[in-house]
């Protein structure tokens, strides 16, 4: 972590905060910061990692610092006439005192390009020039290089704005610089900013396919391939109606398949709905669009198969014999079922139960009566 002044601007005050009321000068400073690190780190203001000294160590400093170099983080007012102060960051330290350059001529660059292109093609570069507290500069010119190469120049616009597009190089780790040039005689300062580029392997042409589908399946597997790793490549899945219909048979779906350098495909999913029995096959379509490559093959069909009619429940009660042959019994009763047949021993039991009924339902008590009397007798002469 290292902080740097980037500029000073100094005013006259009259009066009011000098010593004993005298008249003093504002002292302004405009403050950044460099970090190594590949990941925000977070240093308490007015801990001993980031501190202003001599007096109050907390002044308002950031305490999250991104990585990479950052200017105009923040401002700071001291008395010019007080002896410096540093600000302690990191185990570097800032000098803040009037060496630095006045913020009227100091400028900066924000250059603004891709992370990664395929080669062959163009790379479109833009670049910011402004100045510290003021209005960005309207005369001067960008030198965009790749690698410190042949540099291509473009005049800045009444903005500071500069736009122009590099031929992309090898594949490979590449550097991208933009360097701005003050116009001669001018007082401004010159700036520099730069990023790192990535040139990939060209990108094979991209295909769509759809896995079978189960009656049951919750979900449709869509799979997006290409014939080679190289390079990075992105499409967006979108599906379209067939004889299903979305909401009813499926979920609409439109996601975005990536697929970086050295992967060769890439998967989604499309979300089923439940189909009742007896439900017809049926179909609909997955297409490729908007595609960062060629596209080969830009559509497939997903087939929902029929779902199967629900089977009716059979009549036939356990134990039954189905047609006229076979050794299971022959009535549909439980076996052992009084009014099955029985063995000729049983006759006279059966003819007692038999006669029992009758007087019961002709003759109500006295059937039961005579019922137990007979009974009676029976047991009797056995």
């Amino acid at each position: 972590m290292t902080p740097f002044v980037d500029c000073r601007a100094d005013a006259a005050i009259d009066g009011a905060g000098g010593t004993g009321g005298d008249p003093f000068t504002a002292r302004t400073l405009i403050l950044g910061y460099r970090s190594t690190a590949t990941s925000p780190v977070k240093l308490t203001a007015g801990g001993t990692t980031n501190a202003l000294v001599p007096g109050v160590a907390d002044r308002g400093q950031p305490e999250t610092f991104a990585p990479g170099e950052h200017h105009g983080v923040w401002s700071l007012t001291l008395d010019a006439g007080a002896p410096p102060a540093t600000w302690q960051l990191g185990g570097a330290s800032a000098l803040l005192d009037g060496s630095a350059p006045a913020c009227s001529t100091v400028t900066t660059v924000a250059l603004s390009a891709p992370s990664t292109v395929a080669p062959g093609g163009l790379v479109s570069v833009t670049a910011a020039v402004s100045r510290m507290q003021l209005s960005a500069p309207s005369t001067g010119h960008v030198e965009f290089r790749v690698d410190a190469g042949r540099a291509v120049e473009v005049e800045v616009d009444e903005q500071g704005i500069t736009r122009t597009e590099l031929a992309a190089p090898t594949a490979g780790n590449h550097t991208i610089e933009a360097t701005f040039v003050p116009p001669a005689g001018s007082d401004l300062r010159p700036s520099h900013a730069a990023g790192d580029l990535t040139v990939t392997g060209a990108a094979g042409p991209l295909s769509v396919s759809a896995a079978p589908v189960a009656s049951d399946a919750r979900r449709a597997t869509i799979t997006v391939n290409r014939a080679s790793a190289a390079g990075t490549a992105s499409v967006d899945v979108v599906t379209a109606d067939g004889t299903a219909r979305a909401g009813k048979e499926y979920t609409a779906t439109r996601v975005t398949a990536t697929l970086a350098d050295g992967q060769r495909s890439a998967t989604v999913t499309v979300p089923l709905a439940t189909r009742p029995a007896g439900a017809p096959a049926a179909s609909f379509f997955v297409l490729l669009q908007r595609a960062t490559t060629d596209v080969a093959t830009a559509g497939a069909t997903v087939s929902l198969p029929g779902v199967a009619a629900a089977t009716a429940p059979s009549a036939t009660l356990p134990g039954a014999s189905v047609g006229g042959s076979g050794t299971g019994h022959d009535s549909v009763l439980p076996a052992a079922d009084p009014t099955g047949s029985a063995p000729a021993a049983n006759v006279g039991n059966d003819f007692i139960l038999m006669l029992g009924a009758a007087l019961l339902t002709a003759g109500g008590i006295l059937g039961v009566v005579g019922l137990v009397r007979f009974g009676g007798s029976r047991n009797a002469a056995t």
